[in-house]
């Protein structure tokens, strides 16, 4: 695979997934505002679903894909020779990375793309932590999002659902399994974002390449 190509796979993958984290901050804000990408699978924003339910949403979607995004970049830089910024993968237009206007690029471009994913994925975790885990029958307390009922149906139960409190409706959800499987894919995610900026500050000291100026 060309860099070239390499770098159009990881800048679709990286937009769609902050299209789709930034449309979960506005659920959580009960903001109508959204970015609209037409798409064969659309997530519609609904009024049923509790600002709980979106930052469930968002924080399932960090921990299961954002990972790739570090990865595909550090792919990326390990093929970049000539400067740190060449070996980040973002390109606008025909500003050369290496460049002073390159560097404020892609400096603007990392911010957003592999910062403000972690960032966001706090921010939904403060808000389920908040949330309860409540099974369909209301006579049965609602408990922590860590806590299984003693009555539990296996590893993984889709009885059990993630609410405000409020009622005991809302996303399926697992106690215990998903916040060890969110940090661990989080844990994953960030292993990858140092070693992008570890091969992003080794391109620095390997000979130029024609793709230095691509």
């Amino acid at each position: 695979m060309t860099q070239s190509t390499l770098r159009t796979i990881w800048i679709t993958a990286a937009l769609l997934i902050l299209v789709f984290i930034f449309n979960m901050h506005s659920g959580t804000q009960k903001s109508d505002f959204a970015l609209v990408i037409k798409l064969p699978i659309e997530f519609k924003a609904t009024e049923k679903i509790t600002p709980v339910g979106y930052a469930l949403h968002g924080l399932r979607m960090i921990a299961l894909f954002f990972w790739t995004i570090p990865f595909l970049a550090w792919v990326h830089a390990k093929g970049e020779s000539g400067s740190a910024a060449a070996a980040f993968p973002f390109r606008l237009l025909d500003v050369v990375p290496a460049s002073r206007a390159g560097i404020v690029v892609q400096v603007l471009a990392f911010l957003p793309l592999i910062v403000a994913p972690f960032v966001s994925a706090f921010h939904f975790w403060q808000i389920i932590e908040c949330g309860k885990v409540c099974r369909s029958d209301p006579a049965e307390p609602c408990l922590g999002i860590w806590a299984r009922p003693v009555t539990s149906g296996g590893l993984w139960n889709h009885t059990y659902r993630l609410t405000d409190g409020t009622s005991n409706n809302g996303p399926s959800y697992e106690p215990v399994v998903e916040p060890i499987l969110a940090l661990t894919l989080l844990a994953v995610a960030l292993g990858f974002v140092v070693l992008l900026l570890t091969e992003m500050y080794r391109a620095q000291m390997r000979p130029v390449t024609a793709s230095e100026t691509s």
